[in-house]
């Protein structure tokens, strides 16, 4: 086994928590881990970036070499465009807050960065800041995200909820309590995406849609992941997303939702 992950972000959205949650999961799984000290400007809106190579044999460098990354997590949807030439072109993943944090003058417009996203053969897009407000705290946007990528991590949830109970348990319980359910609303994300994906509908076309489901706590039901599954199948599904990704209107995680957007269109 052998997975590089690369996470990213700006400085104060959590970059060293997600570390943390991931590297001491590893550790408990008995894999060798490197995971140099965090790159980029550590000040609050400077770039962030952190390496983290986890494997069943010894590891040689602690930096991922470009075009080996099998997952870059970030927490910035420029911020994931910039480290590209890291991924790998065989099955390397992006998972991305869509929340753009505009912390220069010229930032691009958010719709140029969407549009490159889209045409990422393996993407998941999550609407972290949504849903981390949601869950109780827009501080738990990260764990929303780590959330989002668990299904691609080789560890249990349970063993990754573990670690971030670990982390905030130092805090506060009300953290604890905050943070666990962030990591599980994103898990509810990923679930959703990989029976999307594992039913052939493109990531490009999930990606339009699950920003703007109001993910719970808790795993979607089967009916309602039947009843997605469903409209990806009727012709106007691609109109339909595109148009609610042009609405960013929150739809509730019910059954008849998808029926109710295909109506629209």
């Amino acid at each position: 086994m052998k997975q590089d992950v690369l996470l990213c972000g700006v400085g104060g959205q959590g970059i060293l928590s997600m570390a943390y949650v991931i590297d001491y999961s590893a550790m408990e799984a008995g894999y060798s881990l490197k995971q140099p000290e965090v790159h980029g400007m550590s000040q609050r809106g400077g770039a962030v970036q952190a390496h983290i190579r986890v494997s069943d044999k010894p590891i040689a460098s602690e930096l991922i070499p470009l075009g080996e990354a099998d997952l870059i997590v970030s927490l910035e949807p420029l911020e994931s465009l910039r480290y590209l030439r890291y991924l790998s072109a065989e099955d390397g993943c992006v998972i991305t807050d869509i929340t753009p944090f505009v912390n220069i003058p010229d930032y691009p417009d958010p719709s140029s960065i969407y549009g490159q996203l889209f045409q990422l053969p393996s993407v998941l897009l999550v609407n972290g800041a949504h849903l981390a407000r949601k869950a109780g705290s827009p501080k738990a946007q990260n764990m929303i995200v780590l959330g989002a990528a668990s299904s691609r991590l080789p560890y249990s949830s349970s063993v990754l909820e573990k670690h971030v109970t670990e982390l905030f348990a130092r805090k506060s319980e009300r953290l604890v309590h905050v943070n666990l359910n962030a990591f599980r609303t994103g898990c509810a994300v990923s679930q959703l995406h990989q029976v999307l994906r594992q039913a052939g509908v493109s990531d490009s076309l999930i990606a339009r849609v699950l920003p703007w489901l109001d993910f719970e706590a808790w795993p979607v039901s089967d009916r309602v992941a039947e009843a997605w599954l469903e409209f990806f199948q009727n012709p106007a599904a691609c109109a339909a997303t595109e148009q609610l990704w042009q609405s960013r209107s929150i739809l509730p995680l019910e059954e008849d939702a998808p029926r109710k957007l295909l109506e629209g269109v």
